[in-house]
């Protein structure tokens, strides 16, 4: 979106009671339950600058084109780690997956793994052994099904990574909320990254010129730097934030996720007892599941809407 929408200070200014009561109406327009929760500070975002144009670009697709997550920079960051035989590291990973979560398990367990049978994005948000636990019915999809076709052999993890996140995170995710969001506010969205010149540069750059010495779109910055005239092309990669991990934290936010998943309903899908073990445990601090929970939320609330009250 256009540099003249501060979307931090938009994420501040929507309140708790203005995001939930506007879920039902994203819901409808996304036509379908996507649990990212910047959609719907990006469906108050296009409500403002739609008061003001009918037309405005976004930057979609250069994290994906040219290496832009911070995820990718732990190709570059576990050099020294993964010299170590991959037997060793797969054995230390397999014994990590039982100790409860501390900083550096997860390292320890995703690089003891290879890439093809656990990424399936840059945003997972369940593991098979959670999913498991989660889902009321038998889950035999393994990860490494979802995403073999994307595969290809003979390349390095972050060009690997890049091909999964085009396949399913751009198209998917990104893409989807952003012209959803904005065309439910009669604003046209266009995307000059998702080019395919553009892609076809993209694709022809090396990694050290994607990711290198702790920073992403290492060829996109220096491009950037030949004409932004200030430190804009340094910054850090941010999203777009909203304060949902302590929101469901408080009174209101929790009891709504409660009661949603107390629900009947709710049985056909996923094991009540344990969706309300990562809420209650989440709220106590123990463990950061806000997103876990939030994808529950959406997928029962959308459920609840279009198939129970309908």
């Amino acid at each position: 979106m256009s540099n003249s929408l501060d979307i931090n200070n938009i994420s501040k200014k929507v309140s708790k009671e203005d995001y939930l009561k506007v879920i039902p109406k994203v819901l409808y327009y996304m036509d379908e339950p996507l649990p990212d929760p910047s959609s719907i500070s990006l469906y108050f975002l296009s409500e403002l600058a739609s008061k003001d144009v009918k037309v405005v670009m976004s930057g979609e697709g250069s994290d994906e084109f040219f290496g832009g997550y911070n995820y990718y920079l732990e190709e570059e960051e576990c050099k020294l780690y993964n010299k170590l035989p991959f037997s060793i590291r797969h054995f230390l990973s397999k014994c990590f997956e039982f100790l409860p979560e501390f900083r550096g398990r997860n390292f320890i367990v995703r690089n003891g793994t290879k890439l093809e049978n656990e990424y399936v994005g840059v945003n997972k948000v369940f593991s098979e052994k959670t999913r498991k636990k989660l889902l009321s019915f038998k889950d035999d999809i393994k990860n490494s099904e979802i995403t073999k076709e994307f595969f290809t052999k003979d390349e390095n993890n972050i060009n690997k990574m890049q091909r999964v996140d085009i396949k399913n995170w751009l198209v998917k995710d990104i893409l989807l909320k952003v012209d959803k969001m904005t065309m439910a506010n009669s604003l046209e969205s266009r995307t000059p990254y998702v080019d395919k010149e553009v892609f076809k540069i993209a694709s022809s750059i090396p990694c050290k010129y994607k990711v290198a010495n702790k920073t992403t779109k290492v060829a996109l910055r220096e491009a950037a730097k030949l004409d932004i005239p200030n430190d804009s092309y340094k910054k850090k990669k941010l999203g777009f934030p909203v304060p949902l991990r302590e929101w469901l934290k408080e009174d209101d936010f929790y009891n709504e996720v409660k009661n949603t998943i107390n629900k009947d309903f709710t049985k056909e899908f996923f094991n009540q007892r344990y969706a309300l073990k990562l809420l209650d445990t989440h709220r106590r601090g123990k463990k950061d599941n806000y997103r876990k929970i939030w994808t529950i939320y959406c997928f029962l609330k959308w459920y609840e809407i279009y198939f129970i009250n309908s």
